[in-house]
């Protein structure tokens, strides 16, 4: 887990920083046109705000060492924020491709050079947080999957419980006198070992 903090603190501040320049960018387009405004851009800023909000939180909480179940609602809630950057920059690519021709940025578009670029920045940065999250959050789910509180793997845990391992408290007799049966009393269950 040492190695997942640092790994957490750089992922969700790069992405927050990004969601920063999106919120940003996306506010200016808004301001450009404030009665007919695009869709994406008012979707970029509510998912934007949204992760402005909510990543914070998680930076704090992983300070706490919630464990487990802690990677596995980190992950949840991860996988529902890279939906929502997919969709935003989804969005964004449909209005960028149908206000300018082609999707270029060209003199010869009804608005300005400057505004399709700003179209670019909230695809590219969308897309690029959709990436990150997307990665980080499977690497979340495999980690919460293998991994337990105290390092060892969930399915390990499990045989060790069905084969009466050291997890369970039950330690099955190491040699068994040969000719003879064995009657071992451990708490739990009752063995007899025939030879």
């Amino acid at each position: 887990m040492s190695l997942l903090n640092p790994v957490r603190w750089f992922t969700l501040i790069f992405i927050l920083l990004l969601a920063i320049v999106v919120l940003g960018v996306s506010g200016h387009l808004l301001a450009i046109r404030p009665h007919h405004y695009w869709r994406f851009a008012a979707l970029a800023v509510a998912v934007s705000s949204i992760t402005i909000l909510t990543f914070p939180i998680i930076i704090i909480l992983s300070l706490t060492g919630l464990g487990t179940f802690f990677l596995i609602g980190e992950a949840i809630w991860l996988t529902i924020m890279w939906i929502l950057w997919l969709s935003t920059g989804a969005d964004a690519t449909h209005a960028s491709r149908r206000r300018f021709t082609s999707g270029a940025c060209s003199f010869f578009t009804t608005f300005g050079n400057k505004t399709c670029n700003e179209f670019r920045v909230v695809e590219a940065f969308s897309y690029i947080i959709f990436i990150i999250l997307f990665f980080y959050s499977i690497a979340l789910l495999v980690l919460a999957l293998t991994r337990s509180d105290n390092g060892s793997s969930w399915g390990r845990r499990r045989d060790a419980a069905t084969r009466g391992g050291p997890e369970t408290g039950q330690v099955k007799p190491a040699q068994v006198n040969q000719g003879q049966q064995q009657h071992v009393a451990t708490p739990g269950y009752t063995t007899d070992v025939p030879q």
